[in-house]
């Protein structure tokens, strides 16, 4: 099963949810043991995991998390231990046909840490070995040994797999709410005995929801080995005599970008998660993933594009666009965002562009439903710009609401209408807009539409035709120097920049200290950096962006500086001060500016660029 380690290295990797709690929901009483409905109602079972198939789950795991002779013998179960469990695998691998992992799922034996010694311990090891045997017999791609409370037991069942399958252990621990194991252990340490006890993947699930679970499993990234993340629906409650969990799949979907962008790896679903929920944290899979899901299979594979080969160079970058040009001569180039408006009145961003050509800067940039909001198509506004002002605008182009059709049909007609400079971005997610339950497509991420522009701009289109023209897009994409995972966002740059971006334009940076270190590092990459600056307007406007804003960490003295300039009534004035600080103290190590007007203030752009411009 190396697939399933190299997809859990690189990421994205999604299991499925909870399988207790809708065969609870469907009819199966707490009394029961759920795992001998695998004989009883085979085809329920069936149909949840075709549900989780369609959520779009990669890994299916088998209804067995209590099917150790321990456990069943308390339903009289203990002759039925074999066919529960060769049945519990049969089922998954029926329905994943080859289009998803199954993971052999293995629980507690339930005894308590005392019961765990002598005789009764020797038990409880026979009993854990001999599910570990049986499932990997029945054809499980992967051992999932998950739930435990006693590390000793979680220690002990992946040492027994280890000794006797050479398939992946999967390794997680349930945390007290506390965010610490019983006896006070902390994550880190948890991590650490999991690895010593052979795992291949650690990390933790149910014990509470998504907040928990982030708690407890990012600790571990740095150990080294995939991390994975199961939250509960929150923290169940009883309504109505029924058990019911209260997070819902959207703040799931929320939760899965979350904890992939702080580098955990694996996600999923327990207690009280289903398709829904599942389906939800798909999307962000989606752009972590190492692999693609389904038709037309456009993705990216080895730093290039599937299928595609080699029709031509692309046309040399100072031959594309204005700015394509000032970007190969090492020009300093300056960039506003002016965003689409609400409604359709385009006469007063039409005049914002105006006023900035008029004192020399070199473009607009236009984003793509900024904070997944609705606004008109920035091709719209795009097109105005250019026919009113002669600038030629950066039009943002955005992975989340389009298919793979969909943003190739944007991009040609964005050409045909004369449009060659785009930042390409993977997009925010739709929770954090106006319409919460839009489904967010994500069927590439920011670096496979990069490869895909390449691939035009070379004549090649991405099944590996020949185009009856090169097109001459100029390609800028975005890094975050404050990002949480700060290793991932530059391995992912050095993707992007192999994936052929011609530019950099950083999400803003108030700490000289960030910029300062992410210039250090990036600059063997070879692009020109565009710096991002968003000229603070309060100190309630530096607080929002450092507490609700991806990407954007305004520190301690900045805000307190706001805070003082608010009482003086000159917090605008002290916004754009800092913003021309960070411009001057890194003009010699950017190529550029991009200058981000909170509430669409121009006029505080044009402030910031004082010195930094020259009217034409």
């Amino acid at each position: 099963m190396k697939g399933f380690l190299d997809l859990a290295r690189h990421g994205g990797l999604l299991f499925d949810g909870a399988m207790g709690s809708l065969l609870y929901e469907r009819g199966v009483f707490l009394t029961n043991s759920f795992e001998a409905v695998n004989l009883t109602q085979p085809e329920l079972v069936r149909q949840i995991h075709q549900e989780y198939l369609q959520a779009g789950a990669r890994v299916l795991t088998t209804n067995t998390f209590g099917a150790n002779r321990v456990r069943l013998e308390k339903h009289g179960l203990a002759d039925k231990v074999q066919a529960i469990n060769e049945a519990g695998v049969k089922l998954a691998l029926e329905v994943s046909g080859g289009g998803a992992f199954v993971a052999g799922s293995i629980g507690p034996t339930g005894l308590t840490l005392e019961e765990l010694v002598g005789a009764q311990g020797a038990r409880a090891e026979d009993a854990l070995a001999e599910q570990i045997e049986l499932l990997d017999q029945a054809g499980a791609d992967v051992i999932c040994l998950e739930t435990f409370y006693h590390l000793a037991e979680l220690e002990l069942a992946v040492r027994l797999a280890r000794a006797r399958t050479p398939k992946p252990i999967v390794a997680l621990y349930t945390f007290q709410q506390d965010g610490l194991a019983l006896g006070g252990l902390s994550p880190e340490q948890v991590g650490r005995r999991l690895i010593e006890a052979g795992a291949d993947v650690i990390g933790a699930n149910c014990g509470g929801g998504p907040d928990l679970l982030f708690r407890v499993t990012t600790p571990m990234v740095p150990l080294g080995l995939p991390v994975i993340a199961q939250a509960n629906a929150g923290r169940p409650e009883v309504i109505e005599g029924r058990v019911i969990y209260v997070a819902n799949p959207e703040y799931f979907g929320v939760f899965a970008r979350r904890l992939l962008k702080a580098g955990v790896k694996v996600i999923g679903g327990c207690c009280g998660t289903g398709p829904e929920h599942i389906r939800r944290m798909a999307g962000a899979a989606r752009m972590f993933a190492a692999d693609s899901d389904g038709a037309p299979q456009p993705r990216i594979a080895d730093g290039g594009l599937m299928g595609a080969t080699s029709v031509g160079l692309e046309i040399p970058l100072a031959e594309r666009s204005d700015l394509g040009a000032r970007l190969s001569r090492g020009d300093f180039v300056t960039s506003v965002e002016l965003n689409p408006p609400v409604g359709f009145d385009l006469r007063k961003r039409v005049d914002a562009a105006i006023a900035l050509r008029d004192i020399g800067v070199t473009t607009i940039n236009i984003a793509d439903g900024p904070r997944a909001s609705l606004r008109m198509t920035n091709l719209a506004m795009a097109v105005e710009v250019a026919r009113e002002t002669g600038l030629s605008p950066l039009l943002h182009v955005c992975c989340r609401d389009r298919n793979f059709l969909g943003l190739q049909a944007h991009l040609l007609g964005a050409h045909v209408l004369g449009l060659r400079n785009l930042v390409v971005i993977t997009g925010d997610p739709p929770k954090m807009g106006d319409y919460p339950n839009a489904t967010a497509v994500y069927d590439v991420d920011s670096i496979g539409l990069l490869n895909i522009i390449t691939g035009y701009n070379s004549g090649v289109d991405p099944a590996g035709k020949a185009m009856p023209e090169k097109t001459r897009f100029v390609k800028l994409t975005g890094a975050e120097p404050a990002a949480l995972n700060y290793d991932r966002e530059l391995r992912r740059l050095e993707m992007k920049r192999d994936a052929g971006a011609d530019a950099v334009m950083t999400q803003p940076v108030y700490d000289p200290r960030v910029a300062e270190r992410f210039l250090d590092d990036v600059r063997g990459l070879g692009l020109p950096i565009l710096l991002g600056v968003v000229p603070l307007a309060s100190h309630r406007n530096a607080l929002f962006i450092d507490k609700n804003i991806p990407g954007m960490r305004v520190p301690g003295y900045v805000l307190e500086r706001m805070a003082q300039a608010d009482e003086k009534g000159r917090g605008q004035e002290e916004g754009i001060q800092i913003a021309r600080e960070s411009l001057l103290a890194f003009r010699d190590r950017i190529q550029g500016a991009y200058i981000m007007p909170p509430f669409d203030r121009h006029a505080a752009a044009m402030r910031v660029l004082e010195g930094f411009v020259t009217a034409p």
